[in-house]
């Protein structure tokens, strides 16, 4: 293992992996349950951990029901035992109502004559269907057989262990949706097999899963394109009203009376639906000669009237959402007409309610109201994205994906600048656990996933130990992509972060001052040479951190070059550029010593010895530089850094100041673009004489490699995305799911930081309360 060459003790062994997933997925439901789906069914579970019978909660063939047996001879669970399993965690979450439900309900199908329709459970939109149903098989009248039919609303079928989805789902499900008359009329499937969640919804006659990304060719989807090897997560499973939303939508949507409730959740960027709409939205930026940065600003600007409009009716529900376009608005031929004017009325009153709050993203008029050009990409752009919610969806890799298919106005490839994945961010965020009052500083930030992902992160915490997203800062090179990192935090946070924008050397050379408000200042290269940034003439004092966590760019191809006087000013204000210089030499004069038997020749190693330094070594320092005492860092770094021989001298300048905590080896190529194999840092910043004392008695490091990280890089209707590879069960052959019924990645991230914490516990106190602490 590379990374063996920094550690001082390696130690920790592997164990089975925790039954959780990196990122959770965000419900479909818009209602707040007092109790989850998931809890409720961990409590039916251990309320019933010895029992061999459960209770009938709700009526069996419409009657009430002596308790059922839910284990077999042997004691394991039988299928009843999952199906009184699920209705109690959809009654006790609070999902659905008792009254509504039935189990075991028959139906005619055809003529009277015909086999009953026999579903495992029945849920209706009103608690009288029990009565209509007792009815009809008393009298057999036809009014109460159209009564149950006109009030079903989903379907359920139950199995214990049945691999044969789609043969359950052709044979069994799908059969039952289509019952429900007319066959236009919505309803809902549920299969639920020993706790896998499948959920289906039949709409305008055709049978689909019920989270859209799954259906691969969206409306258009057949059996084969359903994703049927993937169960739903259980915060997928709708409530009562969700499911009434849903039957009740009017076939002429009227978008200017609805509210972010009416909204589609984005489950994941990889769904036909979202590819479909930044596709239509490029194109139409292609078509206006707009996919640029003229193009970008106004997608951005767009996008943050979006974000603002939806969570203004969140605060407001009386105020319906405004950002929508109708087809006459969107179908003009001149700006002249009264509909296109009306349209750009409303999204100038959103902006002007907007600007103050928005100022940074809204500083400039990128929108020029009277071009037609830019009327018509603006439209695109509501048109696409008005039915979905960005803030109820609040998914990081959105940004992401606008990142990627605006890539040609980026210039990400000359400029240096690379996306980390979502899976890697999270798992360095929650090693290193930023929260509370803990100010958070990333020096590259790019689009500002890492800032983001360490505020959502420490949002699942409990309240008093949450972020402040006022005190997260972040700088970069590009004002482009400080631009989207400020859409990125006012979608996660309150839009209170600190981003920087600062052309050519970013925070190489400019660092934040202690000020109110903070500003960026330049380092002075007489000064502040060699590390000593702390020196100033005047009251200037810099701003130190608790947490710096970024992925700056490093390796070779991006290292950063001496071309000018400027350059080595200010790369000589590096320490560790000094560091490296004397390392060149001297590795030039061995060389030389060997060949001609000379003792010198540091002329040769000055021509020889490249005017040149890894970035990841120069933003190594700077996150060193700007961290409070006991403050700490997740970096990742070329794998050369903390291996090769060049670089000795930089890992010796590093644990002669900071205490390393752990070492992470990535699979080659995780980053897709770069092809340089890497490895993520962890350290915290003790005081010396604590260092001391912790380098006297050999402190432990926790090393591991990963191999598997949960993603493949992908490419579909012209955008590029991270698609996920899911772990397969090596008895059942299916995809496993964890204790949230969430299909589980085939990573090691999650393994990893639970033996991480483990490994935490037998360390000193002062690593545990800074990795450690959660309330």
């Amino acid at each position: 293992m590379s990374t063996r060459k920094l550690k001082a003790k390696e130690t920790g062994t592997r164990k089975s992996p925790p039954t959780e997933t990196p990122v959770q997925p965000t419900p479909l439901s818009t209602s707040s349950p007092k109790t989850s789906f998931a809890e409720a069914k961990l409590r039916f579970d251990s309320n019933h951990a010895a029992a061999t019978h459960a209770e009938c909660i709700v009526p069996v063939r419409g009657k009430a029901h002596t308790p059922m047996q839910i284990r077999s001879g042997s004691g394991q669970p039988n299928e009843e035992y999952y199906k009184w399993q699920f209705i109690s965690a959809i009654v006790m979450s609070g999902l659905y109502p008792k009254d509504y439900i039935g189990v075991e309900v028959h139906f005619p199908k055809g003529n009277k004559n015909s086999a009953a329709l026999q579903l495992d459970g029945a849920i209706f939109d009103d608690a009288a269907w029990v009565e209509h149903y007792n009815s009809y098989w008393t009298s057999r009248k036809s009014a109460d057989l159209e009564w149950l039919n006109e009030h079903l609303i989903a379907v359920i079928e139950f199995k214990k262990g049945d691999k044969e989805i789609e043969k359950v789902f052709t044979g069994q499900v799908k059969p039952a949706m289509r019952e429900k008359e007319p066959a236009s009329a919505y309803v809902l499937g549920v299969y639920y097999d020993a706790e896998r969640l499948y959920l289906f919804q039949r709409k305008n006659g055709s049978v689909l899963r019920y989270d859209e990304s799954k259906n691969q060719k969206g409306l258009d989807s057949k059996i084969g394109d359903l994703s049927l090897h993937l169960p739903d997560a259980y915060a997928y499973m709708p409530s009562m009203d969700d499911l009434k939303r849903r039957i009740n939508r009017p076939s002429t949507l009227d978008r200017s009376s609805r509210g972010i409730e009416a909204l589609d959740v984005i489950t994941s960027i990889a769904s036909v639906q979202i590819q479909t709409a930044f596709s239509d939205v490029l194109r139409a930026l292609d078509k206006a000669g707009l996919v640029n940065q003229r193009g970008y600003a106004m997608l951005i600007q767009t996008l943050a009237l979006k974000i603002f409009d939806e969570k203004r009716n969140e605060r407001s529900p009386q105020k319906h959402l405004d950002f929508y376009i109708t087809d006459a608005e969107a179908n003009f031929k001149s700006l002249s007409e009264a509909p296109i004017q009306k349209f750009i009325a409303r999204m100038k009153a959103i902006r002007q309610d907007a600007s103050s709050q928005y100022r940074k993203i809204l500083k400039n008029q990128d929108i020029d109201w009277k071009n037609p050009n830019q009327i018509r990409s603006m439209a695109a752009v509501c048109r696409a994205f008005q039915d979905y919610s960005f803030v109820r969806s609040a998914k990081s890799d959105l940004y992401q994906l606008v990142f990627y298919n605006f890539a040609n106005s980026f210039k990400r490839d000359e400029a240096a600048q690379f996306l980390t994945p979502l899976p890697v961010i999270d798992f360095i965020v929650k090693i290193v656990n930023p929260r509370d009052g803990d100010t958070v500083f990333d020096p590259c930030c790019g689009i500002g996933d890492f800032l983001s992902l360490a505020f959502v992160n420490a949002a699942a915490k409990t309240p008093s130990w949450q972020l402040d997203d006022a005190n997260i800062y972040g700088v970069d090179l590009d004002e482009n992509m400080i631009t989207l990192a400020t859409l990125n935090m006012l979608l996660n946070g309150d839009g209170e972060a600190k981003l920087f924008d600062k052309p050519d050397k970013g925070s190489i050379l400019s660092k934040i001052e202690k000020e109110d408000p903070p500003k960026l200042v330049e380092l002075d290269p007489v000064s502040h040479r060699a590390g000593n940034w702390d020196d100033w003439h005047d009251s200037t004092e810099l701003l130190k951190f608790d947490v710096v966590l970024t992925n700056p760019p490093f390796g070779e191809d991006r290292a950063f070059r001496v071309k000018s006087q400027a350059d080595r000013d200010i790369i000589e204000l590096y320490e560790t550029w000094h560091l490296t210089r004397q390392s060149s030499d001297e590795d030039e004069d061995d060389d030389e010593n060997r060949k001609q038997g000379k003792s010198k020749a540091k002329s040769k190693a000055k021509s020889k010895g490249s005017d040149s330094i890894d970035l990841g070594v120069v933003f190594l320092e700077n996150a060193y530089r700007v961290l409070k005492d006991n403050g700490r860092i997740g970096i990742v770094l070329s794998n050369s850094i903390a291996s090769i021989n060049k670089w000795a001298k930089i890992r010796e300048w590093l644990m002669d100041r900071m205490r390393i905590v752990g070492l992470f080896d990535l699979p080659a190529n995780v980053f897709a673009e770069t092809g340089v194999n890497t490895s993520i840092l962890i350290a915290y910043k003790p005081k010396e004489a604590a260092l001391n004392r912790l380098k006297d008695e050999g402190y432990s490091v926790f090393v591991r490699d990963i191999h598997r990280v949960g993603y493949e890089r992908r490419t579909a209707k012209r955008n590029v995305f991270f698609n996920p590879i899911f772990k397969i069960n090596e008895n059942t052959f299916e995809i496993d799911v964890d204790s949230a019924g969430n299909p589980v990645l085939d990573e090691e991230f999650t393994e990893t930081l639970h033996e991480f914490r483990q490994w935490a516990l037998g360390q000193e106190e002062a690593l545990q309360k800074l990795f450690l602490r959660e309330d």
